[in-house]
């Protein structure tokens, strides 16, 4: 086990409500009934998003003079959903709505032939934003009325209102952490609102898919989004998210951890189009078909990855710098997730790149130095957009060098942050493990990501154990009782090792999330391991 390990509290022994008890107060929830249970009136006025009812004009007058409307998706699981939610809910009025997307990581107007929305006559725009109007001017000067819902940062010096009608939670709301999926449910819920409809409930799963795969706080601080995503995990309607959840349960780790890698293979790969036909079909062999093809995405990304990635850990234990920087010959856009899992290795800021010509273009990784994307941006040689941590990089060829030199010498300067320790909740034996603790467990991480991790566990005094597996081999099942599993997904364990500890009952102990599930049929207790030991003590 080379991570470090915290433990915050020792609950060997205690009954499960006590567990959960001080579990919550060292998380410095408030409000435990509010937290575990959000209100309808958590959610803002509908009327506070700015130009909301500009846009409301827009839309219920192309209605009315039965104009054509244009969707167009981003391409992330948050700009896939926010687009899926616009059409789906544009269709309950007219028949006239067409719908398009990005290809591969590109975002917004920006370089599209705009030559595909010919006989368009309203566009909206949903969860990206261009930098610069000229693309909104074009359009605008054609004819067609834009509308842009969105949630990225706003240049203030851009007067995007002489083009568009933009409609964003950055704009004078109080819960900017709301995603474009978010944005557009509740401009649809404002329509339902004045055309005293109720189909925006529809695709309230949506929404909730937007929010927790775009990172958004979902805290106690961020009580908006903890009501819609609550509201979406109640309410599975979308047969593309029922499909590739299946039969497991509905939660933010189904979303996360199922709904979103799919997705994201399939932008990364440049297959945008199938992920948005998928989660606007309701035929159940046309969802089953496009799923497959997603997944045959997510498998051409999965064998990129073992080509490339060796070089890449060749190249970066070569270098010595502040920043660690590569260059990848790849025709898919993978260098994002390359990035994320070297950042889990190296610990260190690091831009993968691939040659764009007469410049480098690619993704940037970051830890433990604030805002990382301004700090580069500062240097006016390269521009960034994107997150603070994670996000796009284009930089001239001629500037590359010096452009590294002096992010290097700033760094230098600087004190990394990061922690090598990892706090977990809670210690317990593995006989505290019982179906009561396991349910209240999963009830509060049923609303989990950022701003609020799920809840973890050490699991101690495993002594007595069977060792098995799933998928010839893929994830490891330790099996201490007959109700019990400890499952290590895409495991390398030494299985012959492990077998030989269990023969020897050599205890173990394991960090993870406790979850609960049917095997064969039969109801279990489940751990799923982030890391274990052999041989404690």
């Amino acid at each position: 086990m080379d991570k470090k390990y915290k433990v915050l509290f020792d609950g060997r022994g205690l009954y499960e409500q006590e567990i959960i008890d001080v579990i919550l107060e060292n998380r410095g929830i408030k409000d435990v009934d509010h937290f575990l249970n959000p209100k309808k009136e958590d959610l803002l006025p509908l009327n506070s998003l700015y130009k909301i009812d500009e846009a409301r004009q827009v839309v219920e007058e192309g209605i009315d003079s039965d104009k054509s409307f244009g969707i167009f998706f981003d391409v992330d699981l948050d700009g896939v959903s926010s687009g899926a939610i616009m059409t789906r809910y544009l269709r309950n009025y007219t028949d006239r709505v067409s719908s398009y997307i990005n290809t591969g990581k590109a975002h917004g107007l920006i370089e599209q032939d705009l030559e595909q929305f010919n006989g368009i006559d309203i566009l909206i725009v949903v969860d990206s934003l261009d930098k610069n109007t000229s693309q909104y001017e074009e359009l605008h000067n054609r004819g067609v009325q834009i509308i842009v819902l969105d949630h990225h940062a706003i240049d203030s010096n851009v007067d995007y209102d002489k083009y568009v009608t933009l409609v964003s939670s950055q704009r004078e709301y109080d819960n900017p952490n709301l995603s474009g999926a978010g944005v557009v449910w509740k401009f649809c819920k404002y329509l339902d609102e004045y055309f005293m409809n109720d189909y925006a409930d529809e695709y309230v799963d949506l929404a909730a898919c937007g929010i927790l795969a775009d990172v958004c706080d979902v805290s106690e601080d961020s009580k908006e989004n903890r009501y819609i995503v609550s509201q979406g995990l109640k309410n599975l309607k979308n047969p593309a998210v029922k499909k590739i959840v299946g039969s497991y349960e509905f939660n933010s780790k189904a979303i996360l951890f199922s709904v979103a890698p799919l997705i994201n293979a399939c932008c990364r790969i440049g297959r945008n189009n199938i992920a948005m036909q998928l989660f606007l079909s309701n035929e159940n062999k046309e969802v089953l078909a496009l799923k497959k093809q997603l997944e045959e995405c997510k498998e051409i990304q999965a064998s990129e990855l073992e080509r490339i990635l060796p070089s890449v850990y060749e190249d970066f234990d070569s270098q010595n710098g502040e920043v660690l920087y590569t260059f990848i010959d790849t025709e898919y856009g993978i260098g994002g997730v390359i990035g994320n899992k070297c950042l889990e290795i190296y610990n260190r800021p690091m831009f993968i790149l691939k040659d764009c010509g007469d410049k480098y273009c690619g993704s940037m990784r970051s830890v433990g130095y604030g805002d990382f994307m301004a700090l580069c941006n500062n240097t006016e040689l390269a521009v960034l957009h994107g997150h603070e941590q994670a996000s796009g990089i284009e930089v001239e060829k001629n500037k590359f060098e010096e452009f590294i030199n002096v992010v290097n010498q700033q760094l230098s300067s600087m004190e990394q942050t990061t922690s090598d320790e990892i706090e977990v909740d809670c210690e317990i034996n593995i006989e505290d493990m019982t179906r009561t603790l396991v349910d209240k467990v999963k009830e509060i991480n049923k609303i989990s990501g950022a701003g609020f991790k799920p809840i973890t566990f050490k699991v101690v005094n495993i002594n007595e154990y069977g060792i098995g597996s799933f998928k010839q081999g893929k994830h490891l099942v330790i099996t201490p009782s007959d109700y019990i599993q400890l499952i290590e997904w895409n495991t390398k364990a030494d299985y012959e090792a492990l077998e030989d500890n269990a023969l020897m009952n050599d205890p173990i102990e394991v960090i993870g999330e406790l979850d609960s599930g049917f095997f064969a049929r039969k109801f279990m207790l489940k751990v799923i391991i982030s890391d274990l030991k052999v041989g404690v003590a």
